[in-house]
């Protein structure tokens, strides 16, 4: 059994701004709408998204046995503009770093497990917010309390147990409205980032979802397709930076 204090100093030890563990049980559909946002055809051309939707939700189908996701987080510096190229590609391949540090975190503890960091059927994000790191926000990006949104994800899927998974901490300060359960509670008057897009990719209400076919990062970084007509990418090349600019959880901190 691994013990979680020693999880999370190790974790840091080995180059992450942060880490947290959850149970291996399967993601609820209010947590990850995922189906919801796949029968709206949001996915656009990404039609991996398609495959594989119960390992997504659950990852003892990706890891038989799995008893916890460790989490971790990788800061990254927000851009001084805006436009050209986006933050998280500005100074590192980060797939290479976390991919490294989840590598020697996990030879550290001496355990099994399978190494994710984008490239595998697992929402990197989702787990994060399962393991108390932060909170999807309405641009369905993880907000976490000490950096915003400018973090990058790894996780290790193990079927080891942990001696305790940590509560989620206090959100951050934020006046919102509980009466409206579809968003956390300090994005539910907030709508700035659906403002700050000017292809109208973000939904205004209702579960944290985008629409990838308006989304400028879908066509600067995942996509050959040409940019369509009348489509506005403020000047992006790759990537776009607009709706975590426009947050007030990233502007309190700039």
């Amino acid at each position: 059994m691994l013990n979680s204090d020693d999880v999370e100093r190790i974790a840091l030890e080995v180059g992450f701004d942060a880490c947290g563990i959850a149970r291996a049980d399967a993601l609820t559909d209010e947590e990850y709408p995922l189906r919801s946002w796949l029968a709206k055809g949001w996915n656009a051309g990404l039609s991996y998204m398609e495959r594989n939707v119960d390992m997504r939700m659950d990852p003892r189908l990706l890891v038989p046995g799995a008893r916890s996701v460790i989490c971790c987080v990788s800061a990254y510096s927000p851009p001084s503009s805006a436009g050209g190229i986006a933050a998280y590609a500005r100074t590192r391949e980060y797939h290479k770093v976390i991919k490294d540090m989840l590598f020697r975190l996990r030879e550290r503890l001496g355990i099994d497990g399978k190494l994710c960091c984008d490239t595998v059927p697992i929402s990197d994000k989702h787990w994060a917010a399962r393991a108390g790191l932060g909170f999807i926000g309405r641009h369905t990006l993880l907000v976490t309390p000490q950096w915003g949104t400018w973090v990058n994800l790894g996780e290790i899927v193990t079927t080891e147990e942990c001696t305790e998974y940590p509560e989620n901490p206090e959100p951050p300060e934020n006046p919102g409205n509980p009466e409206n359960p579809a968003l956390p509670d300090f994005c539910s008057h907030c709508h700035r980032c659906v403002n700050a897009c000017p292809n109208h990719a973000i939904a205004p209400d209702g579960p944290p979802m985008i629409d990838v076919s308006r989304c400028t990062a879908y066509y600067t970084t995942h996509h050959s397709r040409p940019i369509p007509p009348g489509h506005i990418t403020a000047g992006y090349t790759q990537g776009c930076d607009l709706c975590q600019l426009a947050c007030p959880h990233n502007n309190r901190r700039q």
